[in-house]
């Protein structure tokens, strides 16, 4: 009996040394979803930082620890957040009420104001994160992962400021303009503003001027809503097409900025002289001998004795260059062709400047016709 008893009893020891020498598994596998889904679209706000959802899998309470972070692409602002909470079995909708005392820390104080005072962020693209610590309260999770969700976001505030005078695509007539905004904010009176103005360059819209375009006058530090383009700067030119936007700061924090506008100086006793409708030319028969105001278009009459007749067009500016034209081939019928030429859309030529029109026929007859050329978008 006594040796019976003893070998059950190192049986039951070898069964318990085993079982201590396996790895200590917690009875409950923890699967915790975080959902950053009602953040999405929004900007983010003091008051709405903590809208999101942390769904337990578990069938029991889980104490953690919640870490929030946002971090500015390309730019060194941020901040972060630290609280303790209790997350019930199946969705937990947090807020900023159930959020318990939250420790925050930021990348510099005039951040910190902006986000907690004036609820605002920055210009930019963001990365926020929320992350479930289970680690940090509960020792015998060390082999629980981290749960955490991430956005991306961008706030692009073109609302904050909008241009005034001189509105989108305006003719003017001062080689001075004045330049004025508004700004629709409660914290106005605590921005200051970035006027810059660029020229506009072919093929380009107002944004990739703005954006690409070196400025040739910019003027920080503004605090008033208006300015006049200083005699001092870079003169501008007349029938140059100019795009200006401003932009607002917070202690040298960008927070948004307005929708680029363009304009333009032009010369408007030049203006009352052009006429707009013209009739048809006959070059056949005026060779050189006149020039043309052409205004945006040219109106030509030709007359041709064979069939299936092309006629191929160059356009030289005062120095001789030639100036690219789109679609430079076209075919007459046999006798009498009117046609028009539209210079606006198919050539890139300046506003009040000569120009000479080579026309070159099937059998080798070369054409010239003069004339001065004259923008319709400055023609009123």
């Amino acid at each position: 009996m006594n040796t019976l008893l003893v070998s059950r009893c190192k049986k039951f020891l070898l069964y318990a040394l085993i079982l201590c020498s396996l790895p200590y598994r917690s009875e409950a596998q923890y699967n915790i979803v975080v959902d950053l889904t009602l953040l999405d679209g929004l900007e983010i706000t003091p008051d709405n930082v903590f809208n999101y959802q942390l769904m337990n899998n578990s069938n029991r309470r889980i104490e953690a620890v919640v870490r929030g972070s946002l971090k500015y692409k390309n730019m060194s602002l941020r901040f972060a957040y630290t609280y303790r909470t209790t997350i019930e079995p199946g969705v937990n909708r947090m807020s900023k009420e159930k959020a318990n005392s939250p420790q925050w820390s930021f990348s510099d104080n005039a951040f910190k104001e902006l986000f907690l005072y004036h609820k605002k962020l920055p210009q930019g693209t963001y990365e926020y994160c929320v992350e479930i610590d289970l680690n940090t309260l509960h020792s015998e999770n060390h082999n629980e992962s981290l749960f955490d969700g991430c956005i991306y976001q961008t706030v692009g505030d073109i609302f904050l400021i909008n241009l005034i005078d001189p509105e989108d695509n305006a003719k003017i007539y001062e080689m001075n303009p004045m330049l004025s905004w508004v700004v629709n904010h409660p914290i106005a009176s605590q921005l200051n503003y970035k006027l810059r103005l660029v020229e506009l360059k072919e093929n380009q819209n107002n944004i990739s001027a703005i954006t690409r375009n070196n400025p040739i006058f910019q003027e920080k530090g503004l605090i008033g809503y208006s300015l006049m383009y200083p005699v001092t700067a870079r003169s501008l030119k007349k029938y140059q097409p100019y795009v200006w936007t401003v932009d607002a700061y917070y202690k040298n924090i960008l927070l948004g900025g307005a929708e680029p506008w363009r304009f333009t100086i032009i010369e408007d006793t030049l203006l009352k002289e052009v006429v707009a409708n013209q009739s048809y030319y006959e070059f056949e028969n005026h060779i050189g001998d006149t020039r043309l105001n052409a205004t945006g278009e040219i109106k030509l009459k030709y007359r041709s004795d064979i069939p299936n007749d092309t006629l191929a067009i160059r356009i030289l500016n005062e120095k001789g260059d030639e100036v690219p034209v789109k679609d430079n081939l076209m075919p007459m019928k046999n006798g009498y062709n009117w046609f028009t030429i539209k210079l606006h859309d198919r050539v890139n030529l300046k506003h009040t400047s000569k120009y000479e029109l080579e026309i070159r026929t099937r059998k080798g007859e070369l054409f010239i016709v003069p004339f001065m050329y004259y923008n319709p978008l400055f023609v009123r």
